[in-house]
């Protein structure tokens, strides 16, 4: 898969035991995760708001489980 140099420009490397890196869309609302297995996960609809406590959590597994983990936004995921 190629990335595009906006999509490279939105990513953001995170120092979490579970997550490699966050990036978000924010025309499309598309918050995509990496995962520190190789996954990426992309969610759906998720407020620019929740995205920017994510971006601020001292500990972003904490707040993935916490708030993006079974709380019903639509995602999809890919291996790797």
């Amino acid at each position: 898969m190629s990335f595009t140099f906006k999509q490279r420009a939105n990513r953001r490397y995170v120092n979490s035991k579970i997550i490699c890196f966050i990036e978000y869309d924010k025309d499309s609302l598309e918050l995509k995760i990496g995962f520190n297995d190789g996954i990426t996960g992309y969610y759906k609809n998720i407020p620019r708001e929740l995205v920017a406590q994510f971006d601020a959590a001292e500990s972003k597994g904490s707040f993935f489980y916490e708030n993006l983990y079974n709380s019903g936004f639509n995602y999809y995921l890919e291996s790797a």
